[in-house]
């Protein structure tokens, strides 16, 4: 069971904004032909709502989800930093505890 956990504990999902629909699937493409991330899914619509400037802001944008092994953290963060176009874009990540295994094996075979 301790080997189970310790390959679950590889996988992370990194979360990301962008400004639009067009740049998102720019970027995300890219992370994909580059085999960083496995899958990236964009939801269009968002509404973010927050402090910018010594103000609050509120803003459309879309939120991707990108699937990866949490060993390439620092090259999708360095990826999504050089060609975002925010300042300071959001980028999260988030350790996987649980995942099916056949897409696990996916993920694992789409970016090795």
């Amino acid at each position: 069971m301790q080997a189970v956990l310790m390959v679950m504990k590889k996988y992370a999902i990194v979360f990301t904004t962008f400004p639009d629909r067009k740049t998102a699937e720019k970027i995300c493409r890219k992370l994909v032909e580059q085999k960083l991330v496995a899958c990236s899914q964009i939801i269009n619509g968002i509404t973010s709502i927050y402090h910018w400037n010594k103000k609050i802001e509120k803003s459309k944008e879309c939120l991707c989800l990108l699937k990866t092994e949490k060993r390439l953290f620092n090259e999708v963060k360095n990826a999504i930093v050089s060609m975002h176009p925010y300042k300071i874009p959001e980028i999260i990540a988030v350790d996987i505890s649980h995942i099916e295994e056949k897409y696990r094996q996916w993920i694992e075979d789409t970016i090795s």
